[in-house]
């Protein structure tokens, strides 16, 4: 068993161990008032798990290198903006610390990199993608380790979502090693500017991202030229500069926004709707409360984005309301609970289409905390065509509590679920979890914990309460869980439970660790 034990190990980790170096050389960088350049010459790596046909891209053309600043000058014409993070270790996309500053920013004149272009580095290259007729278009990507493409339903970033990934390496241009690298087909008007971003992670071994799609017509342009593509102009918002504010309790308004209040204090919620309908809640600091920072009752298509939460008892409450619930590009620092509160996000009974619990940051510190569920789903239901999504939020820190962990679908029931590529390190008692209902899934996911004294399981279904779940579906997710006595306790399905469709594919004791999350992830103040 220990032979075998170290043969799995070997097979695991030499997919990119026998490689050979030939040193980077780097010439410093010069800065004139008129131009500033970096000359690098790329190392040659040589890796044994692939080979690398002698015809591919060896040069970067017309690469212009930019020092650690927010913005590009003088973009040539049909480029986009690749961002680059130096000395970043890890295969996957969610370890790229967007966040922070990049280390170089560059043009790039087709959606492809340089192959070989060195280890350890992180990137996103975004900018817009205009169609040439109007028509349905299928995109690929290829890359080493991983690679993602997100596209905009129009110019704007944050209407972006993702189309096509790889979660392990692929050689250069290879377009169809895993099916998730081709995207759906998607509908795009001539002329129109759409927002696409592309994120790759290289580990060690060789490197390659490129990029292609397939036109209305049948043609394949490998990868996508500079003559389809725009710099991408936009600067990241800076956070506002809040204006402070009383609590807001409104009942029966529509069609308005709140932005750019700082809330803080008191026993009541820091917003609270009551009867309301498309409103949108934007750019917002709700802290230091005793009650929730915002509170939905029998509301309608609510927007509520990058918005900061700390030090309230639960972050958003939304309690019996209808569809069109987005709860989108927030972060969530240090809820205070107590028990039943405690959560970044609870959906209470919200039921209806076009809701989202979705790109998220919350981060819960022991001691200055005291978490429950991270986000509860409470009697919700999505909709078949429509369903609840949770998806690609980043969760970190969770206890002391006995009960509270990071994701719950289907407490006490609920439907139509869908939670996909989130990233849990150290969320609680739990990692994951499914307690009732139908038609619900859990795929994608990454979930990390260490021995803690509350810590139990990393994924477990269990039909609690008699609720049962059927049409389950669990799948392709990466567990590591340590229990309160430092064993690995990955997944528990319990007896009285039917065993969810893709159960065997999930990882179990899968090679995650603490950075599989930014060290840094709350950037709001």
């Amino acid at each position: 068993m220990l032979i075998l034990a170290l043969i799995r190990v070997m097979v695991i980790f030499t997919h990119k161990s026998c490689l050979m170096h030939i040193p980077l050389v780097t010439f410093q960088k010069l800065q004139y008032s008129f131009l500033l350049a970096t000359i690098v010459i790329s190392p040659l790596l040589i890796s044994c798990h692939k080979d690398i046909p002698t015809n591919e891209l060896q040069t970067s053309p017309g690469v212009m290198a930019v020092s650690n600043t927010a913005s590009v000058q003088n973009l040539v014409t049909g480029s986009v903006i690749r961002e680059l993070w130096n000395n970043n270790p890890g295969n996957d996309v969610a370890q790229i610390p967007l966040q922070t500053t990049p280390s170089t920013i560059t043009p790039l004149t087709a959606l492809q990199v340089l192959v070989n272009s060195g280890e350890n580095y992180g990137e996103r290259i975004r900018g817009y993608i205009v169609a040439p007729t109007t028509g349905s278009y299928t995109f690929w990507i290829s890359a080493d380790d991983a690679g993602e493409v997100w596209l905009s339903t129009d110019a704007q970033p944050s209407n972006k979502v993702k189309i096509a990934y790889t979660l392990s390496w692929s050689s250069s241009k290879e377009w169809t090693k895993f099916a998730s690298q081709k995207s759906k087909p998607v509908t795009l008007q001539a002329g129109q500017q759409y927002y696409i971003e592309v994120l790759h992670k290289q580990g060690g071994g060789g490197a390659n991202m490129a990029v292609q799609w397939m036109l209305p017509g049948g043609v394949i342009e490998s990868p996508i030229p500079g003559s389809r593509l725009a710099a991408y102009t936009a600067t990241e918002a800076a956070d506002p500069a809040y204006t402070n504010s009383s609590v807001i309790d409104l009942y029966g308004q529509h069609d308005i926004t709140i932005n750019g209040k700082a809330i803080s204090g008191g026993s009541a919620p820091l917003i609270k709707l009551t009867n309301c309908y498309n409103i949108k809640i934007t750019g917002n600091k709700l802290s230091n409360g005793t009650n929730v920072g915002i509170y939905l009752y029998n509301c309608e298509n609510i927007t509520i984005e990058n918005n900061f939460f700390t030090k309230v008892s639960t972050g958003v409450y939304a309690d019996h309301t209808k569809g069109g619930i987005v709860v989108n590009n927030n972060q969530f620092l240090n809820m205070q609970g107590p028990f039943p509160r405690g959560q970044f996000v609870q959906f209470n009974n919200v039921k209806g289409a076009s809701s989202s619990i979705s790109n998220n940051r919350g981060e819960n510190i022991i001691g200055q905390s005291f978490a429950e569920d991270a986000i509860s789903l409470y009697q919700s239901e999505g909709t078949a065509s429509s369903p609840i999504n949770i998806k690609g939020n980043w969760i970190r820190g969770g206890g002391p509590s006995a009960s509270g962990g990071g994701i719950m679908l289907g407490d006490q029931g609920g439907a139509y679920l869908y939670a996909s590529e989130n990233i849990l390190v150290d969320p609680g008692q739990f990692g994951m979890a499914v307690s009732g209902g139908h038609h619900n899934t859990i795929i994608n996911n990454s979930i990390y914990g260490k021995q803690q004294s509350f810590t139990n399981v990393g994924l477990y279904v269990n039909d609690i309460g008699g609720f049962k779940t059927s049409d389950l579906r669990v799948t392709n997710n990466k567990v590591r869980y340590y229990n309160k006595d430092n064993y690995q306790n990955n997944a528990w399905l319990s007896p009285n439970s039917l065993k969810p469709e893709g159960w065997d594919a999930n990882q179990w004791g899968a090679n995650l660790d603490p950075s599989i999350l930014p060290q840094v992830m709350i950037t709001k103040k």
